[in-house]
């Protein structure tokens, strides 16, 4: 298995081309495709009770000028992706050998999209979401990341907000026994393979049933090496992030949402951590 296509959700934001950048690091060590995707919203959609008491004649100026608008907005993103692809010398094309690059505008429901073109996708690549003054403050694509990584079936690639792109060498797993790791892992040995070096990290009562995952990984000739985490010192995810920092990992795989959603999203837990307060590219997979 290789990582051929990587689905780039581009909302505008500033975000756009630090994530495009993250992505094309990805691309360039597979000769992968980037498929970017613009998704435009008509306001009936987002809010169909504002147009209940409209006339009709209203109503049809107002969806006009908001698809129009929207129009615009799209255009002005895929001008941006262009040139973007020009300055880094991606080829803008459908198929083909070697990196390349094509762009895809729709409307609809920006979740549902992203979802259904990322079950065509080796790898879907977003933006983390920014804290600001204690409030996550998200792009539209980070807004529904949550339900993107339950929906699609494949790693999401979250990329934090002062991210230089640039090539890795060093990995971390963050390992539970959970499903979701287990799938996590088994999605992103591609990426593992070209690492120089691999981490294994798990807390203490892990620590004895790791060996058979050492022994996984070193026949896909995977040399990792443990650590386990101080998990004394306060949440999971930030011991995950201090042990990374010790190694030198700039690159943490993990399953998200081991537990129940509805726990997760009332208590947080280490998936909720990570989207909060991870520094380093972290992949994820449900």
């Amino acid at each position: 298995m290789s990582i051929k296509t990587i689905l780039v959700p581009l909302g505008g934001d500033a975000s756009d081309n630090q994530v495009l950048a993250t992505a094309l690091v990805v691309a360039r060590r597979f000769d992968g495709h980037l498929n970017a995707l613009h998704v435009m919203q008509r306001p009936q959609d987002a809010a169909p009770f504002m147009f209940d008491r409209l006339s009709k004649k209203l109503r049809d100026t107002v969806l006009q000028e908001a698809e129009n608008d929207a129009r615009e907005e799209a255009a002005r993103v895929r001008a941006s992706f262009e040139a973007f692809c020009a300055s880094n010398q991606v080829p803008l094309t459908g198929q083909g050998d070697g990196v390349s690059a094509s762009w895809c505008e729709e409307f609809g429901e920006v979740s549902d999209c992203i979802v259904r073109h990322g079950r065509v996708a080796d790898a879907i690549t977003i933006a983390r979401p920014e804290l600001e003054t204690g409030n996550v403050r998200r792009t539209p694509a980070g807004r529904n990341l949550q339900a993107v990584m339950l929906g699609a079936g494949r790693p999401v690639v979250v990329v934090p907000p002062a991210w230089q792109a640039k090539r890795i060498e060093h990995a971390a797993i963050g390992w539970n026994e959970s499903l979701e790791a287990s799938r996590a892992l088994a999605m992103t040995i591609p990426w593992l393979l070209q690492m120089q070096s691999v981490s294994v990290l798990v807390s203490e009562k892990r620590k004895a049933g790791v060996h058979a995952l050492l022994e996984y990984l070193a026949r896909h000739g995977i040399e990792a090496q443990l650590r386990v985490l101080d998990t004394g010192k306060g949440p999971v995810g930030r011991a995950m992030l201090d042990s990374c920092r010790q190694a030198g990992a700039e690159f943490l795989v993990v399953g998200g949402f081991s537990h129940s959603r509805s726990r997760q999203l009332l208590f947080g837990g280490v998936t909720q951590y990570l989207l909060n307060h991870s520094e380093i590219v972290t992949v994820m997979v449900h």
